[in-house]
């Protein structure tokens, strides 16, 4: 009897493009491309070899299975902002009725792979979570985002909650997420870089705030430590 092949280990990200349906032929395919274009330079940022990658073409979107040697913490930064960096300079410069806004899953699991493709409850659930409404309400409630995030428990309490890198906990919130079979809790955030510019100016603020708080502190230990006379 022929040994059963099990499943593999994969990081899954599920990418959606809002809205796209309506806009005529030419905008899809100008959206197709920024949007392929976009997420192939954020993995190779991040130093991920795409052809190491499972892509499927969804359109107006994609599913990627990343293996596991890749880092989960690699897709939540960089890849993540380094897209929303593309998607917003593209906005920025494109009629606001073309806005790419996307909504983004990231899930990982075990998945089974044959002739046609992969197959497992881990992306179906990867699958819903992009799909369901608490992503399309976050989009609504934020229309600045260029993107939503939407990342499962697995990925929160794995990854997000331990602060790797510039990643914030505390811009996350939970969401139950209800579509078809999957009823589950799920972690998600907006994301909207703005210009080159503005992030320049955001970044230089923060650093200057911070060494405002250094000093702060420094000085309130040191008159702390004075005697009176």
């Amino acid at each position: 009897m022929m040994k059963q092949r099990g499943p593999e280990h994969r990081s899954i990200m599920v990418i959606d493009t809002a809205g796209s349906a309506k806009w005529h032929n030419q905008a899809q395919l100008q959206a197709r491309e920024v949007l392929s274009a976009a997420v192939r330079a954020a993995f190779r940022h991040a130093g991920i070899e795409w052809a190491n990658l499972a892509a499927e073409d969804r359109g107006d979107g994609m599913i990627l299975l990343v293996p596991a040697s890749v880092s989960k913490l690699d897709l939540l930064d960089p890849v993540v902002p380094r897209l929303a960096q593309a998607i917003g300079e593209h906005n920025a410069a494109v009629d606001p009725a073309f806005r790419i806004r996307l909504r983004i899953a990231v899930h990982a699991g075990e998945l089974h792979h044959d002739q046609t493709g992969w197959v497992g409850s881990d992306l179906n659930t990867a699958c819903r979570l992009v799909n369901g409404e608490a992503a399309y309400e976050q989009l609504n409630r934020r229309p600045e985002a260029d993107l939503v995030l939407v990342v499962s428990e697995l990925i929160y309490h794995g990854v997000v909650r331990h602060r790797y890198r510039d990643i914030d906990p505390s811009s996350y919130r939970p969401v139950v997420v209800r579509y078809k079979e999957v009823d589950t809790r799920a972690w998600i955030r907006s994301v909207h870089m703005g210009s080159p510019i503005r992030q320049w100016i955001l970044k230089g603020l923060a650093v200057v705030l911070r060494r405002w708080g250094h000093a702060k502190a420094g000085s309130a230990v040191a008159g702390g430590g004075r005697k009176r006379l």
